[in-house]
Formats: C-alpha cells, structure tokens, sequence
C-alpha cells in the first residue's frame, strides 16, 4: 500500500464515518474514536505496517498546529464578554491544569516507577503538538503522549455531558471552560457543536491551560525526577 493511500484511507475513512455518525448525539457516536477503533482492527488483521501508514500521515500530523489556531474564531466572536471575565478564566484554567497535572502524574506513581512513562502523562489534558513538544523537553515519550492525548481528549468529550447533567452544571460558559480544560481540542471541537458560548470559552480554556501546562511541566518533571 502506498504512502499517498495510507492518507486517503484516513481521510476518507474519517469523513465517510462523521457522515454516517452524524444523526446520532450521543458523544460515543465519535468520529474520531471509530476511525481509531478501525484502524486498529484493520492493522491488527492485516499484514499492513503501521510505520508506514505513520510516515505516510506525518501530513495530517502537522495539519494539527493550524487546525488548532483555527479553533480561535468562536473565541474571537465572544470575545468581549470573555474579556468581562478574564481573571475569573485565568484563575479556573490555572487550577484546572494543576490539577489536571498532578492528578495523572500522582496516579501514574501509583502504578509504575517508570519516569519516562510518568513524564509522558504529565501533560495529558493540553493538544498534541503542545504535549509532545513539553514531552521532549522534560524526557518523557513523544509517540506515547500523542496516544495519551488523543484517549483523554475522546474520553472527557465522551462523558462530558453525563457529568454537567450529574452535577447540574447548564451554564454554557462553564461548559466550556471544562472542556477545554480537561478534553483539549477535540474536547473544544465538540463544544463549538454545542454553542458559540461553549466553543468560545472552550477555546479560551484550551490556549490558557497550554500556556500552564508548559510553565508548570518543568516544577513537576523536577519533583518527579527527585521522587
């Protein structure tokens, strides 16, 4: 198989599932986590080489900086009122990526003393090329955290709407600012589905929590190699 038909059985395989998904709501109906879940099947039982599908995407991976710079639009729309609330959005998102950081690495140590492993989780609720880029600094697992992100990004999209009903959280504002924080980008692609608020404060949350995360993955890739 060539690498130019790796791309296009993406793509394809992709667009062909966000068509057929499409009438169904519910966050499991995900295109992105079916396509994962086929490819998996489909180099699972086939002779197909999954460096070579790799090098044959490395396109659509570098698609994702500029793809990210594009979620800023809805944020751009709402941008007055998130400018009434700056400090307050500032504030949620600090704690949030604290949290979010220290919650996965604290459970990391639970199970391996791995400190690559460990290093690899530290910046899980940031988007891909954020994460990869804080993962070579601080001498964690490039390839891994790319995976880690993307399972955290589908899983907090996924039962994202379970927990604002559990907790009673209907403010789209709020919404949002949860989703960018612990989903990411995918997280915000499916809140700017839900509402031009959601998808604005979702944006905000994902460019502020990226800005932490890097500033905060040197004090606990310091803690962690001292543990």
């Amino acid at each position: 198989m060539s690498l130019i038909s790796y791309s296009l059985l993406t793509i394809v395989l992709f667009l062909g599932l966000k068509k057929l998904l499409e009438p169904f709501k519910h966050p499991l109906f995900n295109p992105l986590l079916w396509s994962i879940v086929l490819l998996i099947g489909l180099f699972t039982g086939s002779s197909l080489q999954f460096s070579s599908y790799q090098q044959g995407t490395q396109w659509l991976i570098w698609l994702l900086e500029p793809a990210v710079v594009a979620l800023a639009v809805p944020l751009f729309n709402q941008l007055q009122q998130i400018k009434t609330q700056l400090w307050s959005v500032v504030i949620c998102c600090f704690l949030g990526s604290t949290f979010a950081i220290s919650s996965g690495v604290g459970i990391a140590l639970l199970f391996t003393n791995d400190k690559a492993l460990v290093l690899s989780i530290l910046p899980k609720s940031v988007t891909s090329p954020i994460a990869m880029e804080i993962t070579e600094q601080t001498g964690g697992i490039a390839p891994l955290v790319a995976g880690i992100v993307i399972v955290v990004g589908i899983i907090g999209t996924v039962i994202s709407s379970s927990l604002f009903k559990f907790f009673n959280i209907d403010n789209a504002q709020a919404q949002g600012l949860a989703m960018g924080t612990g989903a990411h980008a995918i997280g915000t692609a499916a809140a700017i589905n839900q509402g031009e608020q959601q998808g604005a404060f979702s944006s905000v949350a994902l460019v502020f929590c990226g800005v932490f995360t890097a500033l905060l993955a040197p004090f606990f890739s310091w803690l962690i190699n001292i543990l």
